[in-house]
């Protein structure tokens, strides 16, 4: 998706950078401010940079993982008891990973596994799942359109997620018939990010900001601190009308909704904004 009134796009040649002609997909005019996790920047960062972009690494959200109560780790030992396992982003889907495979070296047969978004898929890949992938949209209400998501009466649901998760899954899986449990495996903290760099950009020229989760653009606002205005003037590029209506709540007025969190994806919406008439 875009901002309103933005041109339609184009998906030619978007993984290598390049246009079809060969040249760099982004200007290099503006600054692209990427924010994810310090972890997972460079699936983002170094396509920004192979299409032309300079590009300044900002994490304003980490992931710190939690050790499993005795409640959730009962869970773990029961995975054979859930018909369906829903991992909601790529960090549940490796954590959770890496703690059910010490409990269970075979998985459980007839047991369905299921993704958020392809870089949920992605980082499921390569451990023998059931899986099937939600390949549209970075938001876990994906999957409630699936048929095999509608009917759940006494079937069980494993949903792994971060501390605190939107309940929106859980609870229509609930009035459909389904008894749900967590797996909460980390949480989410705001790092100790120095701002400098980004003041510096702001100075020196146009910056694009991009925000893929309502809690990174929580900490970017607080790092911001009394700059907080100067960023409101940014194109801000977001991955969902959920998180677009929160930075709009929020005094963000130029925004731009990308059709997922790929890299492709962004790239194409940050092109349509360097394109706009000024």
């Amino acid at each position: 998706m875009t901002a309103a009134g933005c041109p339609g796009h184009s998906p030619a040649a978007v993984s290598t950078g390049r246009s079809v002609t060969g040249d760099p997909l982004l200007s290099g005019v503006a600054t692209v401010v990427v924010t994810r996790p310090a972890n997972q920047a460079a699936a983002l960062s170094d396509p920004l940079r192979a299409a032309g972009a300079p590009v300044l690494e900002l994490p304003t959200l980490a992931i710190q993982p939690i050790e499993l109560d005795p409640a959730q780790r009962q869970r773990v030992l029961d995975l054979d008891h859930y018909d369906f396992v829903i991992c909601v982003s790529p960090n549940a889907a490796q954590l959770g990973l890496e703690a059910l495979a010490d409990y269970w070296p075979q998985w459980p047969v007839r047991q369905q596994w299921l993704a958020v978004g392809p870089a949920t898929g992605a980082a499921m890949a390569d451990w023998g799942l059931n899986l099937k992938v939600a390949q549209q949209g970075a938001t876990s209400e994906t999957l409630l359109d699936w048929p095999e998501l509608q009917q759940l009466h006494q079937r069980r649901v494993l949903i792994l997620r971060g501390e605190g998760g939107r309940e929106t899954l859980g609870q229509t899986l609930r009035q459909r018939g389904a008894r749900v449990d967590y797996l909460e495996l980390y949480r989410r903290v705001c790092p100790d990010t120095d701002l400098t760099p980004l003041l510096r950009a702001l100075d020196a020229g146009p910056v694009i900001l991009t925000v893929t989760s309502g809690d990174g653009l929580r900490n970017l606002m607080t790092l911001a601190g009394p700059d907080l205005d100067r960023l409101r003037l940014c194109p801000l590029v977001v991955v969902s009308g959920r998180l677009a209506q929160f930075a709009r709540e929020q005094g963000f007025a130029d925004l731009w909704q990308a059709r997922s969190p790929s890299a492709a994806d962004m790239i194409q919406t940050i092109a349509s904004i360097e394109k706009r008439e000024p």
